[in-house]
């Protein structure tokens, strides 16, 4: 099978799938099941991989859906405390698309965006940290929400991870006659984790100058709780 021949096979293989996806799926889910389909490189327009809508309003879109959450006190709800036993410091909260092997990923430009978002609150009390993570699909119904709380004694290491990963997208020539054309982009992944003795938990997040700062003061309390007699 020729270069073309395989790209086009692909190209087929993929309309089957976003299809199939697309059954039963809200009017958004389906533009947007149609966007994460399409090529950041435009593609030739003949499979069907035209994006339905811009990167911008992607994630317009998830922002909508994050502010309209009031996940600060669900967490606190969930985890079953009030605010008054968790001020040792400031709540820690991050954010992030998901990149993991089950998601559907595009990146325009190096900046990538996927199909689920991931927001975890940190919460610290005087002998114990807690955590709430909620994760939602922007291509179907599915949410997953995951509570979890550590004593500062059992923590054995508090990281952040940072990883490059590289994406390429091919897509059939200009009118799907000529060779393939080839995309590489690149794109950060970075994750806190947060190990304990035969666990470890991993969370996702946008790092900045600020977030740092917060994981910085949350080891420093790690830190001070652990060892303190």
């Amino acid at each position: 099978m020729g270069i073309v021949s395989a790209t086009a096979a692909q190209a087929a293989a993929d309309i089957a799938r976003r299809e199939a996806m697309k059954k039963g799926k809200t009017e958004e889910q389906k533009k947007i099941i149609d966007f994460l389909f399409s090529s950041g490189a435009g593609g030739c327009g003949c499979t069907g991989s035209k994006a339905t809508m811009t990167m911008q309003e992607y994630i317009a879109i998830v922002q909508r859906r994050c502010q309209s959450m009031n996940l600060q006190a669900r967490a606190l709800q969930k985890i079953g405390l009030d605010p008054s036993q968790v001020q040792e410091i400031p709540p820690v909260m991050l954010s992030s698309f998901v990149y993991d092997d089950d998601c559907l990923i595009r990146v325009d430009n190096n900046i990538a965006v996927s199909s689920q978002y991931s927001i975890t609150w940190i919460y610290f009390s005087a002998t114990q940290m807690y955590t709430y993570k909620y994760i939602f699909d922007t291509t179907s119904d599915n949410t997953w929400e995951f509570t979890k709380d550590f004593f500062y004694t059992d923590i054995t290491c508090f990281s952040t991870l940072r990883a490059v990963k590289e994406k390429i997208d091919v897509t059939a020539g200009k009118g799907c006659m000529s060779s393939e054309e080839v995309t590489k982009n690149h794109y950060v992944v970075d994750t806190l984790e947060i190990i304990v003795p035969g666990a470890n938990y991993s969370f996702s997040l946008r790092n900045s100058e600020t977030i740092e700062q917060s994981i910085q003061a949350a080891k420093a309390m790690v830190r001070e709780k652990k060892y303190s007699r």
